[in-house]
Parts: structure tokens; sequence; C-alpha cells
């Protein structure tokens, strides 16, 4: 299934995400406009208090952002991994369940594949922290080839590639788990009856889906290149007519050169929000989708590598901690006092 289809098909998420974000950035932009009326009594008070005016600004700045993320904490977060949950199913059987909307199927998914959104952000935290340190280890083994005439350059860009990438690799391997969870589901209920069918834990899924990511990451990053490209091509163009707009709203406002230049700096945090919000609402979940797409084409009938792993637990603490989880999921084997005791 192409990227479009996956879009077309993934639709009211997209429409729950452009709502959000829309009440959110008018919210922000009218807090933005009541630190700017606060900004213009400071100045026509004080005449010029450029140390006060900072301080509104990086205020103001560091106060959306911290909201914007409590938002996508709390609210959205079961969305974005409902949406995930979703794409993973069309890629794997080409559609899903009728007689539910997207969004509660995803929702239900969410449950069931993780027990609730909480587990799901912790073990999304892990992984974006493994495939981090592991992404740095790989461009520390491309350096070998820094002797090749632009050698160094080109490691850079697919490290640059790869940095700005990483949060789209994280919710690909949460689609892995996914992933693995509706397979083992239907080869048990396509199994015979009496045979025993092995459930994998979240935290083993995990792991085996960062190694698989690890073994396949040259064939994924020419994906991450064309999701990079993109992502900064629609900030700048979204970027630079907003900042000329909101400047154009300031300049109407006051004449006063002063005045003016201080309704400039709120005129590039208004751009910001805009761009932020569209970025959020529209361009990350194609993003997602492209990665996810591209992860899952990648993986297909590969093992995951046992060396490689053995590897990446030498090279990374986070790692390290979901292998550890992943073996305390694991039952254990009962010991032979067990076993006298529950034959008696």
């Amino acid at each position: 299934m192409s990227i479009m289809e996956l879009i077309k098909k993934t639709i009211p998420f997209f429409i729950s995400r452009i709502i959000v974000y829309a009440i959110f950035a008018v919210a922000s932009l009218l807090f933005l406009g009541l630190m700017l009326g606060l900004g213009i009594l400071l100045f026509r008070w004080f005449e010029f208090a450029s140390f006060f005016f900072i301080l509104m600004i990086v205020g103001t700045f560091f106060a959306v952002l911290g909201i914007l993320r409590f938002v996508e904490r709390y609210f959205l977060y079961m969305v974005k991994v409902g949406h995930i949950a979703v794409v993973t199913e069309l890629l794997r059987t080409g559609k899903v369940p009728e007689g539910k909307n997207q969004i509660s199927y995803g929702k239900d998914q969410v449950v069931n594949n993780f027990g609730s959104a909480n587990v799901a952000f912790v073990v999304d935290k892990i992984i974006y922290g493994a495939v981090k340190q592991i992404q740095r280890w790989l461009m520390r083994i491309g350096n070998f080839l820094s002797f090749v005439p632009a050698a160094k350059k080109i490691i850079g860009i697919i490290s640059k590639i790869m940095e700005v990438s990483l949060r789209y690799v994280d919710e690909a391997i949460l689609s892995y788990i996914m992933l693995r969870k509706s397979q083992i589901a239907e080869a048990a209920a396509t199994a015979e009856e009496g045979s025993d069918s092995e459930e994998e834990s979240v935290w083993k899924s995990a792991c085996d889906g960062v190694v698989l990511y690890a073994q396949s990451w040259k064939k994924i990053v020419m994906t991450a290149a064309g999701i990079v490209a993109f992502v900064y091509i629609l900030n700048f163009v979204i970027f630079i007519p907003s900042v000329f707009a909101f400047m154009g709203i300031s300049s109407a406002i006051t004449s006063n050169a002063g005045a003016a230049a201080i309704l400039g700096w709120f005129a590039i945090v208004g751009a910001y929000i805009v761009t932020a919000m569209i970025k959020r609402a529209i361009v990350d979940p194609i993003a997602m989708i492209a990665m996810v797409r591209a992860y899952q084409l990648n993986i297909q009938n590969i093992e995951p590598n046992i060396d490689l792993q053995q590897k990446l637990l030498n090279i990374s603490s986070k790692f390290k901690q979901l292998f550890n989880k992943r073996k305390e999921d694991t039952p254990q084997p009962p010991t032979a006092d067990q076993g006298a005791t529950s034959s008696v």
C-alpha cells in the first residue's frame, strides 16, 4: 500500500490532530497577543526597557513549548499511537475491522498491545534512547572511511538525517510491536486445537524491533533522507510567509521604531507557533506513515541477529534496559524444589 493510500485511509486521525492543534494555536496566539499588549504598555511607561521585553519573549516561547508538550503527552499521545496501530494493520491486511471508527479501533489496539497509554509511553521513551545511542555508534563505525575524500562530509550528512528522523524511527518500532502481537494472535487462531502458541512480551518485541532497525538502517536511511527534506522544506515554506504576515501586522500597529522592533520579535514567536502546529498536525503523521512503511518493508523475512544484539547490549545502556525488562517479563522455568513441591 502506498503512502498516499495510507494517508487517505487514515484521514480521521489527521482531522483529530488538526482540530486539537488548531485550538492550541488559537489559544497560543491569544496568549501571545496578551503578552504583546503588555509589552506595548511597558514600552510606553518606560520608553525603552529591553531587558523586560527579552524576558517576555523568552518566557512566552517556553510557556507555549511547555504547554504544547503537556497537551501532546496527556491528550494526543493515544491518538498518535492509535494512528500507528491502524497504519500497521493496513500494511498487514489492507483493511481495519469494520463496524468501529478508526480512532476507537486505534485506542483499543493500544490497550490490547501495551495495557495502557502510560506503558506505551515508557516503552517509546526507552526505544527512543536506545536508537539514539545506536545511531551514534553506527556513525562512529562509519568514521573509519574518514580518509576517503569527502567521506567525512557524507557521514556528517547521514548523521544529521538519522538524528532528525529519530522520532519517526521509534514510532516504526512501536508498529513492529503491534505487528508481532497481531501475527502471534493470528497464528494462535489458525493453529490446531491443543497446540501451544507462545506469547511474546512487549519488551521482547521492542528489543527485536531495535535489532532489526540496526540490521536494516542503510536501507531505511534513504526514506529518512526524504522525510528530513520534506520536513525542512515544509517548515521553511510555512515559516517565511508567517513571519512576513505577522511583521506586516506589527508595522500596521505602530510606526515607532523601538516598538516595531519589539513587535518583530513577537512576530517570530507567532510564526514559530503557526509552523509548529501545522508540522505536528499534518507533516509529522505523514512522516510517521512513510517511516513505518519503509521500516516494515525492509525488515520482511529478516530474523533479529543474535550477534548484533550482543553488540548493542555492550554499546547502549538504554537497549540493555529494554533487554532487562524483557528478561523480567519472561516466565522462569520451575526449579527442582518447586517441581517437587507442586507434585506433593
